[in-house]
């Protein structure tokens, strides 16, 4: 797939910089509109910040492109005949459009001081592409326009086009594209673009429209569930965060990755009951001051039930742990991404990521994280590991170190990017 073609050459070409633990606590990563902003923070902080915005519209080569994808708008608009499909393809952007634009955006930053300013002061700070961030502004923001153009291409493929996502049996599209209601949504976004550009419209945004309308046609929001979650489901835990005693704990949290039960009217499966048990014990015995659950609207596909949210519920009403000593990640939908939250988390609410963190679950799970698959699965789905092995502590827990790359969004998988 397109997407996937692009990401992976830009993966492969990154050199990826190494950032202490201790040097990342300042993580400026707002969220206005969560499903836009996580899977696309580069086009958010644009249409966010007026300066940029307008340079970017004034641009002589970048307003070229903004005219021509109003002219393939309008000639999908007389020449498909209503066809969801056919219309749908004129939002995707080509492998060379792609790189021509992200030509015009290193010049721009380098030669614009409000651009400039905007990836130096808001975009690198974010670590939303912390993968690229050892680069230049000019590089870095190419890089970033890089990760939402394969995207956006992702999201149309899938949730408009049909195309199978990295996990089909949980992420593929769910609407009925040859239903007159889906038609129907599909024509006035096609309109809209198609319709003489105003001065301040931008290159990107019919592509961008059509993809969150995409994901809202599909249900799929579960990346903006819950969020933000400082001020909700974590906010408990967030108030002690800043006056723990972390020296007093071996670790500075205890992760447990979920497990999704088989059937849509079972909130909790019975092996994530068995790992919330494990995680009782090891808070009790002094730990960590936090337990972290992981996990999201996963098993079965378009379930109502979010694992991290159940296993919270668990460890209140049966094992009697404090409220505000859980933290959740209700977006995780496989092992690579709940580790990768948990580092995120740890990253984002400044608990110590020097200190290492330990992985409670059943022994199987276990084995499968410390083995070599796993690692060369985040490689080839996330383009990086996003913990380091200390060591294994008995057949249920295993010592590990988040890594900064874990902030990197990965829009290729919309429902957790």
């Amino acid at each position: 797939m397109l997407a996937r073609s692009v990401r992976a050459l830009i993966i492969a070409s990154i050199f990826i910089l190494q950032i202490s633990a201790a040097g990342a606590a300042s993580t400026a990563f707002t969220l206005q509109h969560p499903v836009q902003d996580k899977n696309y923070y580069l086009l958010s902080l644009i249409e966010n910040d007026a300066g940029v915005r307008n340079a970017i519209a004034a641009d002589p080569e970048l307003s070229r492109f903004a005219s021509e994808r109003q002219g393939a708008a309008a000639f999908a608009q007389s020449s498909c005949k209503g066809d969801a499909a056919c219309l749908l393809k004129s939002f995707l952007w080509t492998d060379e459009e792609i790189r021509a634009v992200s030509i015009a955006l290193e010049r721009l930053a380098m030669t614009n001081p409000r651009v400039h300013a905007m990836v130096e002061t808001k975009l690198r700070p974010s670590h939303a592409y912390v993968l690229f961030e050892g680069q230049s502004s000019g590089r870095l923001l190419a890089y970033a326009w890089q990760v939402c153009a394969g995207g956006l291409n992702e999201v149309i493929s899938v949730y408009g086009l049909g195309a199978a996502p990295r996990y089909p049996l949980i992420d593929s599209m769910t609407a009925d594209a040859k239903s007159p209601e889906f038609q129907k949504q599909i024509v006035p976004l096609v309109a809209s673009a198609a319709a003489p550009s105003q001065p301040s419209s931008l290159f990107f945004e019919p592509s961008l429209q059509a993809a969150l309308t995409l994901l809202s046609l599909n249900h799929r929001d579960e990346a903006g569930r819950y969020e933000p979650m400082e001020t909700g489901v974590n906010e408990p835990a967030m108030k002690l965060i800043a006056s723990t005693s972390w020296r007093k704990y071996p670790y500075s949290v205890i992760i447990v990755p979920g497990a999704g039960p088989a059937k849509y009217d079972t909130p909790l499966s019975k092996q994530g009951l068995e790992r919330c048990a494990l995680a009782a014990r090891a808070f009790r015995d002094g730990k960590a001051p936090f337990i972290l659950v992981s996990g999201g609207y996963v098993h079965p596909a378009q379930t109502r039930y979010s694992e991290a949210i159940e296993m919270k519920r668990a460890l209140i009403d049966e094992f009697h742990i404090p409220e505000s000593a859980i933290l959740v990640d209700p977006h995780a939908r496989h092992t690579t991404t709940n580790l990768r939250n948990a580092a995120r988390e740890i990253f984002r609410y400044h608990i110590p990521a020097d200190r290492p963190a330990v992985v409670v679950s059943d022994a199987r799970q276990i084995a499968y994280i410390a083995a070599k698959s796993l690692s060369d699965r985040c490689l080839r789905e996330l383009g990086y590991v996003p913990y380091r092995i200390l060591r294994q502590d008995g057949d249920t827990s295993l010592v590990v170190m988040p890594l900064i790359e874990s902030l990197e969004q990965d829009p290729l998988d919309p429902l957790d990017p």
